[in-house]
């Protein structure tokens, strides 16, 4: 298939990897010059612009940063629905909100185009592997060519009944618990600290409880007061994806009271100049408030 890749950051670049090795033709687009040059070393095609991409694309994936990024690049003056041939699809493997993702779907319709929110759930390094997990929801038929694509850089595929933005419902619903967890997780440890209990125990622990390799990694993390590394998230994407689980909690009158401590201290962290560190951060302005030198 023809692919217009909007965005090649680490995640989008490990997902066109990914594409161009099970044979499909990428052509991508991004801000970044050097960026494109080091896809194109490895076979991709360079557009001069978002329209040029998407002119003759069966489908469009942006992977970009959030609702706005995604929006502009779609329905802005320059943006590539309006290059985008009848019946094509595109697929915002972006983490937006339910509500973008509903919009998108429905500027799509009246082009005449198809849209499904397929965001992604794993690190650049699991992208780049094929292991990624993948919620896709929108189109039905265009659902369907997306479940088949996407066997190549996601290891597993979950498609969703119902409007588009589900997709990113439930991605968000991902993302929150696992945020949730790194903050228990963080108190947990600052207690240890406090009362001289050995936090390599409490390690073993959280490594036994929490059995998937994102919370061990994490457990880990928090256990060597680790905040960088290229795996992980980063804090301040973070922040914006806490931002947009609480904003749909609200919409639906659910208050998430560990969200409001959640992104209080990513907010502080963020102060402390953490906020291209890892998302676990959080855990260095419990051991601050705590009383520990950090």
């Amino acid at each position: 298939m023809k692919i217009a890749m909007m965005g090649v950051g680490n995640m989008g670049a490990g997902i066109a990897r990914r594409l161009m090795a099970d044979g499909h033709s990428v052509v991508a687009w991004d801000l970044s010059a050097p960026r494109m040059a080091a896809l194109a070393e490895d076979g991709a095609g360079v557009a001069e612009s978002a329209q040029a991409a998407a002119r003759d694309a069966d489908v469009v994936i942006t992977s970009l940063l959030g609702d706005s990024s995604v929006e502009q690049s779609v329905l802005s003056d320059g943006g590539f629905l309006a290059a985008m041939q009848p019946d094509a699809i595109h697929l915002c493997v972006t983490t937006i909100s339910p509500d973008c993702a509903n919009r998108l779907a429905s500027a799509h319709r009246s082009h005449g185009s198809r849209f499904v929110a397929g965001p992604v759930a794993g690190r650049p390094d699991a992208a780049a592997a094929g292991q990624l997990t993948t919620y896709l929801a929108g189109d039905l038929s265009a659902v369907e060519v997306v479940a088949a694509l996407a066997k190549s850089y996601a290891i597993k595929i979950v498609a969703l009944e119902g409007a588009a933005g589900l997709a990113n419902a439930m991605k968000l619903s991902v993302n929150y618990t696992a945020i949730s967890i790194i903050e228990i997780m963080g108190e947990i440890y600052a207690f240890a600290e406090k009362m001289g209990l050995d936090r390599a125990l409490l390690r073993d622990y959280f490594e036994d409880a929490f059995n998937r390799p994102a919370l061990k990694m994490y457990a880990n993390k928090l256990h060597e007061h680790s905040t960088t590394g290229t795996n992980g998230f980063a804090l301040v994407t973070g922040l914006k994806d806490v931002n947009l689980m609480m904003d749909a909690a609200s919409g639906c009158g659910v208050n998430f009271e560990v969200g409001s401590i959640i992104k209080r201290k990513m907010l502080k962290a963020i102060d402390m100049g953490l906020s291209e560190a890892d998302w676990s951060s959080i855990s260095q302005v419990t051991r601050r408030e705590s009383g520990i030198e950090v």
